[in-house]
């Protein structure tokens, strides 16, 4: 497959898992990735970059800014806002060498949820990012219609921060 095909295609499945299937974020999505694929290593802003080219057309007053709120994802309570940037910092520290290692990756970022909102499209952009740019391997594509299975990821590990005080 052809790699802008499987980056669209990628993109595509990534904003149905939040049911989000208008062009316009697709749009998005593709202008968040030009920016990523330019990037040689992931620190705070480009993390932040990415997520506000995400979403500064459909919520603007969280794009491209941690959190400062507490969140509930499903069962599961991401750590306190305060614990977000260095929870993160201590993650870009993390080499990523293997298709294993971007998949551990992502499931560490998705549950620091560094983000308000934006987090699953923004963590899924980076995995792709570890995989094409980085390891030069194709990503897993998680699709809509195994979105239980994709979720299932995030109750193999504990969360960041868990074994640190409040």
């Amino acid at each position: 497959m052809q790699t802008d095909t499987l980056v669209t295609e990628f993109l595509r499945e990534s904003n149905a898992i939040e049911r989000v299937y208008d062009d316009d974020a697709l749009t998005d999505a593709k202008n968040a990735w030009e920016y990523l694929q330019q990037q040689d290593e992931l620190t705070h802003e480009v993390i932040k970059t990415t997520h506000e080219r995400l979403l500064e057309n459909r919520q603007p007053d969280i794009a491209g800014e941690y959190r400062n709120v507490h969140v509930r994802v499903g069962q599961d309570i991401p750590p306190k806002p305060a614990a977000v940037k260095p929870l993160v910092t201590d993650l870009l520290t993390e080499e990523v060498t293997t298709a294993v290692e971007a998949i551990e990756w992502h499931v560490t970022f998705e549950k620091i949820h560094p983000f308000a909102d934006g987090n699953g499209r923004a963590g899924r952009l980076i995995y792709l990012w570890h995989c094409l740019e980085q390891l030069g391997v194709p990503p897993v594509m998680w699709r809509e219609d195994d979105v239980h299975g994709y979720y299932a990821l995030f109750q193999t590990a504990a969360s960041p921060g868990d074994n640190h005080p409040p």
